[in-house]
């Protein structure tokens, strides 16, 4: 059976190797744009040694790539810090502008220097102001003067002052393109583009990033451009458009060895990938992330591999995801890596062991995390360990040490300053276990949990908190108190806008009335959750089963037979 595209694509990415250093490009034109791209992944001894390359092979009608070999040569040269050899191919530039009779050109580089070939500081900008005015006055070529104004335009940028650098970008543009230099045109469409895009003109970027796209532009240049395309196009209904979009940006980095930017566009398109069901291709594509950081010895290439094991687990591949954290773990701890990143790591393959039902490893995966999670100062994430392994103790059947743990995400907790949610959180687990074992502090517990949910504003918390307090009375066998607890949940849980859950505590208070022994007064309760718009399929058969149980008690049977077929009628649907 075939692959779909997608997966067939990014399957493509990971058999590849990206460039063969030792390929020979064809041309001065070739050495130019594999200049470029050596530039962008940062290999700036590449990039050097290609343009190098590129002079030699150059012809005497290249005169436009030659000038563009020397603009790279003396930008590398200045972020190697090396400002000597940045003249030097500064003074060569010039020297081929004089000869091919761009005195002008010679003339106003000889003036500016380097500053032309990199982001000017700030006291740099009145000059290059300065200049501008100068050349507009003179009525100088508009390739000269767009020059200066990209210059002028990418410092402005920096310094937060967009409309003016916008202004200007667009007229560099436009005199790259009066003066025929393309290569120019598109890294000025480049910066307009992400210009555009940081002061909120999402149209104008795509216009931008489309118009640079239409141009021969080299492949680092033109995978900038579909990343941004994918980046606005990635909600709504043009989610399929930004997967293409950013895979095709994903497809072009590696393929020129742009570790980084490869590394960005397989994050975007393993998240798009994710969010449209397809685990997949979200799996490969977090494969691809991790692979291009490898290569490129990107920082982030841990969080990577966390990124790749937590998507197995959301596509059920426990096995595989076991596989790919825990040997994450092991390099983590060989490189001596933060305590809390191990512990992330131990979170996720104790999720990955626990849903392979192996319970124990599970267990001593996440005690560990809570170790290290403390050790990092971390008291909320310990927090969140513990209630972890509270839950899963409770499920198996161990109650006792259940407790032990939420009262010990409790004293965590309350030891977090910055996330307020774990503390209710740890409260409500805590009362809950409590209650359950019979213990009456347990309402002590989820009480807390309730004001500190309705203090924060959390209102549907502060009803679900309110509802486990009624199930909690209940358990300790006060029984009315549980009816008027489980109703100001249902009342609360209306005004946060769930009406199903609402249903559901309405449904309880009419149970413990039954259980009461209070059937004439169920009645009513049972009815009121029948009488909702919208209820559900199972709280209608519970309701209807409930309702007929009180019924016939009152010995109504001919309605109870009516809500017991109803409860049939809708189980069957």
């Amino acid at each position: 059976m075939a692959l779909p595209a997608t997966e067939r694509r990014l399957l493509d990415v990971l058999a590849g190797s990206g460039p063969d250093p030792a390929a020979v490009p064809a041309s001065a034109r070739d050495c130019l744009d594999r200049a470029y791209e050596a530039a962008y992944a940062e290999d700036n001894h590449g990039a050097m040694l290609l343009a190098q390359m590129g002079l030699d092979q150059a012809g005497g009608n290249e005169t436009d790539v030659v000038l563009a070999l020397y603009s790279v040569m003396i930008a590398v040269a200045q972020i190697q810090g090396d400002q000597d050899k940045a003249e030097a191919y500064l003074q060569e530039r010039i020297a081929t502008l004089r000869r091919t009779g761009r005195t002008l050109q010679a003339g106003v580089e000889a003036d500016l220097g380097t500053v032309l070939f990199r982001e000017a500081a700030e006291p740099e900008l009145p000059v290059l102001e300065a200049a501008l005015e100068e050349l507009v006055a003179d009525k100088a070529g508009p390739g000269v003067i767009a020059d200066v104004k990209l210059a002028v335009a990418v410092a402005l940028s920096q310094q937060g002052a967009r409309p003016r650098a916008l202004e200007l970008l667009e007229q560099a543009v436009d005199g790259y393109a009066a003066g025929d230099r393309t290569d120019s045109m598109a890294g000025a469409l480049m910066y307009l583009a992400h210009t555009y895009l940081q002061a909120d003109h999402p149209r104008r970027a795509i216009a931008a990033a489309d118009r640079l796209l239409s141009l021969p532009a080299n492949r680092a240049l033109a995978a900038s451009m579909w990343l941004l395309k994918a980046n606005l196009a990635s909600t709504g209904e043009h989610v399929g458009d930004a997967i293409e979009y950013a895979l095709t940006a994903l497809e072009l980095y590696a393929a020129c060895g742009v570790r980084k930017g490869a590394v960005s566009a397989a994050v975007v398109v393993a998240q798009l990938c994710a969010a449209a069901g397809d685990d997949e291709s979200s799996v490969l594509a977090w494969r691809a992330a991790v692979q291009q950081a490898e290569r490129g010895e990107v920082r982030e290439e841990s969080t990577l591999r966390l990124a790749l094991g937590n998507q197995l687990l959301e596509a059920e591949e426990y096995e595989l995801a076991v596989a790919v954290l825990g040997k994450l773990l092991q390099r983590q701890r060989l490189a001596a890596a933060p305590p809390s990143e191990v512990a992330r790591t131990l979170m996720s393959l104790g999720h990955a062991h626990r849903h392979a039902e192996r319970t124990a490893e599970a267990l001593d995966n996440w005690r560990q995390a809570v170790a290290a999670f403390s050790r990092a100062d971390e008291f909320g994430e310990a927090a969140r360990s513990l209630l972890a392994i509270g839950t899963l103790l409770s499920r198996e059947d161990r109650d006792a040490d259940a407790i032990v743990c939420f009262e010990a995400a409790v004293a965590a907790a309350r030891k977090e300053t910055e996330d307020a949610a774990v503390l209710p959180q740890a409260l409500h687990a805590l009362g809950h276990a409590l209650c359950e074992a019979g213990d009456p502090d347990g309402i002590t517990q989820l009480d807390e949990a309730i004001r500190l949910a309705r203090d924060y504003g959390a209102h549907w918390y502060e009803a679900d908190y309110s509802d486990t307090r009624a199930r909690g009375l209940w358990a300790l066998d006060h029984g009315p108190a549980a009816v008027s607890a489980a109703l100001q949940a249902a009342d609360l849980y209306s005004a946060a806008d769930d009406a199903a859950s609402a249903g559901n505590a309405e449904l309880f208070a009419a149970h413990i009335l039954s259980e009461l022994g209070r059937p004439a007064d169920a009645v009513p309760m049972y009815r009121m959750v029948l009488d909702q718009p919208g209820i559900s399929r199972m709280l209608l058969v519970a309701a209807n089963l409930g309702l007929a149980a009180a019924l016939e008690s009152l010995g109504r049977k001919n309605e109870a037979k009516q809500a017991r077929q109803a409860a049939e009628e809708a189980a069957e649907e």
